[in-house]
């Protein structure tokens, strides 16, 4: 297998950020090349910083307090002139300065494209070295699975020859086996070649040989076909012992329901009779207690007539309503007590006088 080792050093040269332009061209700035007072490019002074941050800080200082024609006054003109040559000069070394920082800005841009060229054509060979290594290791494994399943086969073929040796080397004890049986039983062929002189109905060998396997198969024939009537006649046979058992099961059942049917209609038949009996009891008690009814009504209905002739009422109400006939007799009744107490009340009072 590959070294996975490789495939990650690879992976993470071909996964790299590109570079950041001014971050190269600040390390590739050409030192040889001095600024304006003298220091190289990219090189910072701390103390001259700080003068010239107080320089100017004066200078502010200077013209807030007094005007600029105060302080370029005619009786200064040579200061003036030496100020003038400074700025010429300076503005001279400025100019040479940018012409110098624009070369090497041209050199850097040239150094740069070719730096990204590079880095382009790295990526792209290490993508090509990546397909490269994946497919030696693709084709590594194919050869790895190709020589097992050769090996395999080679191993399977070599127990193949093995299983055919051996069983070549057991055909041949069979065959030698065989050809003394043959060599013993050469008396049977004989005799069997006799058979065949004295019998007209076989010509060879063969031919009594397949007539006795004919007999053999017709005795199989009848063996296997009276062992199947037996197993026929013997399912039968417990079919029916099965069918007798259900049977009698049922005959059984009947008999217990008939006998629980005759001790039900015994039963019936004297819960009838004596139902029978009540019914006519019933019906006696019913005759008397109507008849007694009956009495009881014609003597309410006697006593509302006599009472309503007593008291030469018409007689309105019907004889079949009974209870205005007894609410009649009732009120009668009151009206006997109340005057049967107003008697006694005038007796004693009459015997008290």
């Amino acid at each position: 297998m590959v070294d996975q080792d490789l495939l990650a050093r690879n992976y993470r040269l071909t996964s790299r950020p590109a570079l950041n332009k001014n971050a190269f061209e600040e390390r590739t700035i050409d030192m040889d090349k001095r600024n304006v007072d003298g220091t190289f490019l990219g090189e910072v002074r701390p103390e001259k910083l700080v003068r010239k941050f107080r320089e100017s800080e004066q200078i502010v200082s200077a013209v807030k307090k007094c005007p600029l024609e105060t302080l370029l006054v005619p009786e200064q003109p040579r200061n003036l002139t030496n100020h003038q040559i400074k700025l010429f000069n300076t503005e001279r070394r400025l100019q040479k300065a940018r012409v110098k920082m624009e070369k090497a800005r041209k050199i850097i841009d040239q150094r740069w494209a070719d730096l990204e060229a590079k880095e382009n054509e790295l990526k792209e060979n290490f993508i090509l070295f990546n397909e490269f290594v994946l497919e030696n290791v693709e084709k590594r494994e194919r050869a790895h699975k190709t020589i097992k399943s050769h090996k395999k086969n080679i191993k399977l073929r070599q127990e193949e020859i093995d299983n055919l040796t051996n069983r070549i080397e057991t055909i041949r004890e069979i065959q030698v086996t065989m050809e003394r049986h043959i060599v013993k039983h050469s008396g049977y062929q004989e005799y069997l070649e006799q058979v065949c002189e004295v019998t007209p109905n076989f010509n060879y060998i063969s031919d009594l040989i397949s007539r006795f396997q004919e007999l053999g198969e017709q005795k199989n024939f009848l063996i296997e076909r009276q062992k199947n009537g037996m197993n026929e006649l013997e399912k039968a046979k417990t079919r029916m012992m099965k069918l007798i058992e259900e049977k009698n099961f049922v005959i059984m059942g009947l008999n217990n329901q008939i006998a629980n049917l005759q001790a039900r209609y015994e039963n019936a038949n004297i819960k009838a009779l004596e139902s029978e009996e009540l019914v006519t009891q019933i019906k006696n008690n019913a005759v008397k207690q109507m008849g007694e009814i009956d009495t009881v009504k014609n003597s309410i209905w006697n006593v509302y007539v006599h009472m309503a002739s007593s008291k030469k009422h018409p007689v309105k109400i019907k004889k079949d309503n009974v209870e205005e006939q007894m609410m009649y007799i009732n009120r009668t009744l009151t009206e006997l007590n109340k005057v049967n107490k107003l008697i006694k009340k005038k007796a004693t009072k009459a015997a008290t006088k």
